[in-house]
C-alpha cells in the first residue's frame, strides 16, 4: 500500500469517527516521514554523498569504528536509538543555519540516518559536545528499499508567489473529492487547520446577523403592509381606536364667548386718561350716582335728569406737583350722552347757565390754541381756584374741570392752574373734536 492510500484511509476513518483527531495526527505524521524518507534516500541521496563523505569522514574517522565492508552480515544493535557525539565539521561556503539535520547513509547499517548538528563551526578542531547524533537502529535484514518509478522521483519545486489578483489554486489531493472538505491555497492562513478542525464551519459569523436584520426588515414590511390595509379597508364611519382613545375629554361647559362691550363702555375706552394717579371711581356711573359726589352739584344732576340722561362716561386722577406745576390738582373729564346735537347743544346751554349762576365767570376771549367754541369758566378765590371748559362733539356734552389749591401766591398759582387746564382740554380734544 503506497503511502496516498494510506493517507487516505486515515482521513476515511478520522471522518467517521472510528479514528480520534490524536490519533489521526500521530499516524498522519509517520506515513508523511516514512514518505518523506523514501523520496529522500532514493533520490537525493546519490548527489549528496560526495559532500556528506567529503564532511564527515574526518568525524567518522575519529569518533566511528571501521565499518566492514558492502557484502558482510551486519551485527546486531544493542538498542533501538544510540546516541553518538561527532566532532563538528566547517562547512564549505556561507553561514549555515542555527540548527540543522543531516542524513548520513552507509552501506553496512540502516538505509538513512538522521544526524542532529546545532550548528556548523568555523574552527574544525573545537568539539561541541552537545552535539547529539540520532541512529535509529536497522534489522536483521534491513529496510526494505523504496521502488523508484521508471521517470524517477519528481524532484521538489518551489512554489511561485501568485499574482494579487489571481485565483486560488486547486490543492486539492488527487485521492480528495466531494467526500473531503476542500484544501485551504497555500497563502491561507486555514492550512495549519488539522484533524477534526478541517470540520468547522466556515460559513463565518457575520451570516447570523445578515439572517437577523432580513429577519426584522421582513417583519417591520409585513407590520407597514397591515396597518395599510386596516385604514384602506375599514368603514369610512369607524373611528380607530387609537383616536377614540386619545381624543380628549369634553369640558363640562364651554368657555364663554368675550363679552361685547357696551356703547357706554366704548365711550369710556375713547377718554383719554389723565395725569396723574387714576380715581378708582373711574367707569361708567348712572345719574343717581352722581348726586353727593364732588363731579357733579344737585342742580347739575336735575338738569342731566331732565334731558333724560341715564349714565355718564367719567374718569378722574389726582396730579402730583412736577414740572408743569409746583401744586396738587384734581383733574375731572365727562362725557354726556345726549342722543342728538340739538339736545345736545340745548343741554349745553343751561349747564353753562347753572355755572354762571354759581360763582364762575365766562371768559369771552379763547385761550391760545383753543377752539372758539370752547367755553372757559372759572372760579377763584384766596386759596383756591377751579377751571373748567364744555363744548359739544356730536351727540355729546363734554366737560373738562381742574381744581387746584393755592396755597402760597395765588398769581403764581393760578399761572399754574391754567397751564394745567390748556393740557387737559387738548388732549381731550383728539378723541372727542369740537362741533
Amino acid at each position: 500500500m503506497s503511502w496516498q492510500e494510506e493517507l487516505r484511509n486515515l482521513d476515511e476513518e478520522l471522518a467517521s469517527g472510528r479514528l480520534s483527531a490524536d490519533d489521526y495526527r500521530v499516524r498522519r505524521d509517520q506515513v508523511l516521514s516514512s514518505a518523506v524518507a523514501y523520496g529522500d534516500s532514493g533520490q537525493q541521496q546519490a548527489p549528496q554523498q560526495p559532500q556528506q563523505q567529503q564532511y564527515q569522514q574526518p568525524a567518522q574517522q575519529q569518533y566511528q569504528q571501521p565499518q566492514p565492508p558492502q557484502g558482510q552480515q551486519n551485527p546486531p544493535q544493542p538498542s533501538a536509538d544510540s546516541t553518538q557525539i561527532i566532532a563538528p565539521v566547517s562547512p564549505p561556503q556561507g553561514n549555515p543555519n542555527a540548527e540543522s539535520t543531516q542524513i548520513v547513509s552507509s552501506a553496512d547499517v540502516a538505509p538513512e540516518r538522521t544526524q542532529v548538528v546545532n550548528s556548523w563551526q568555523q574552527q574544525p578542531q573545537h568539539a561541541d559536545p552537545n552535539r547529539t547524533q540520532v541512529v535509529p537502529n536497522s534489522p536483521a535484514g534491513g529496510f526494505p528499499q523504496p521502488h523508484s518509478p521508471a521517470g524517477g522521483f519528481q524532484q521538489p519545486q518551489y512554489q511561485q508567489q501568485p499574482a494579487w489578483n489571481a485565483p486560488d489554486q486547486d490543492v486539492t489531493p488527487p485521492w480528495g473529492g466531494s467526500d473531503f472538505p476542500p484544501i485551504a491555497p497555500a497563502g491561507s492562513s486555514e492550512w495549519v487547520k488539522q484533524g477534526p478542525e478541517v470540520f468547522e464551519d466556515r460559513t463565518g459569523r457575520g451570516k447570523g446577523g445578515k439572517i437577523a436584520v432580513m429577519v426584522v426588515v421582513a417583519l417591520l414590511v409585513l407590520a407597514g403592509l397591515g396597518v395599510g390595509g386596516y385604514f384602506l379597508f375599514k368603514p369610512s364611519g369607524e373611528t380607530p381606536e387609537a383616536e377614540k382613545t386619545n381624543a380628549p375629554a369634553p369640558t363640562s361647559q364651554a368657555a364663554p364667548p368675550p363679552k361685547q362691550k357696551s356703547p357706554m363702555e366704548l365711550l369710556l375706552d375713547k377718554i383719554p386718561n389723565p395725569s396723574g394717579e387714576p380715581d378708582p371711581k373711574n367707569n361708567v356711573l348712572g345719574v343717581g350716582q352722581l348726586v353727593g359726589t364732588s363731579v357733579l352739584e344737585q342742580g347739575e344732576v336735575d338738569l342731566l335728569t331732565a334731558a333724560n340722561v341715564k349714565e355718564v362716561a367719567w374718569k378722574g386722577s389726582q396730579k402730583q406737583p412736577d414740572e408743569f406745576g409746583p401744586q396738587p390738582a384734581k383733574i375731572s373729564v365727562m362725557v354726556i350722552p345726549v342722543g342728538s346735537p340739538t339736545a345736545a347743544a340745548e343741554l349745553l346751554k343751561q349747564l353753562r347757565a347753572y355755572q354762571a349762576a354759581n360763582g364762575f365767570t365766562l371768559i369771552s376771549e379763547p385761550l391760545p390754541e383753543m377752539p372758539e367754541s370752547v367755553a372757559l369758566h372759572k372760579k377763584t378765590g384766596d386759596t383756591s381756584g377751579i377751571y373748567r371748559g364744555t363744548w359739544v362733539s356730536g351727540d355729546n356734552v363734554i366737560r373738562v374741570s381742574i381744581d387746584q389749591q393755592f396755597p402760597t401766591d395765588k398769581i403764581e398759582d393760578e399761572k399754574a392752574l391754567s397751564g394745567s387746564y390748556q393740557r387737559a382740554v387738548k388732549k381731550t380734544l383728539t378723541p372727542f373734536p369740537a362741533s
